[in-house]
């Protein structure tokens, strides 16, 4: 009889706090809260659309969301996200499939967890 093996994905995420507290001195906690959550709802909407891009097989439209979702991640200091967005912007425009869809998937995972890290810092109150 063969063995079962169960493989778990890990990914380290980075979230920059240092550019979240930057955000907070700048603009004041509730104009930092504001950004940081519409900056976030871009993010996602974004993400639906690189999603629905893979999904129809348009590899050639992921790179036109990827772009401004790295934009968006960088700005609220979702460093690994970011990193991954700009991979699958690459693998696409070189019509690399099977590496946008395993980066696609990666970036739904660290994505989760990055959202949950950034509402984890001590500095927002949402």
């Amino acid at each position: 009889m063969g063995e079962i093996v169960h493989l778990q994905q890990h990914d380290t995420i980075a979230v920059d706090s240092h550019r979240i507290a930057a955000l907070f001195r700048h603009r004041g906690a509730a104009q930092a809260e504001l950004s940081i959550i519409t900056t976030m709802e871009d993010l996602t909407s974004c993400l639906r659309a690189i999603e629905a891009a893979l999904g129809a097989g348009a590899l050639g439209q992921v790179p036109e969301y990827a772009r401004p979702a790295r934009a968006y991640a960088e700005d609220i200091g979702l460093v690994t996200l970011a990193a991954i967005l700009g991979q699958l912007e690459t693998a696409c425009q070189h019509h690399d499939k099977t590496a946008a869809n395993a980066l696609w998937h990666r970036a739904a995972r660290v994505g989760d967890r990055s959202f949950v890290d950034l509402w984890q810092l001590p500095l927002l109150q949402m």
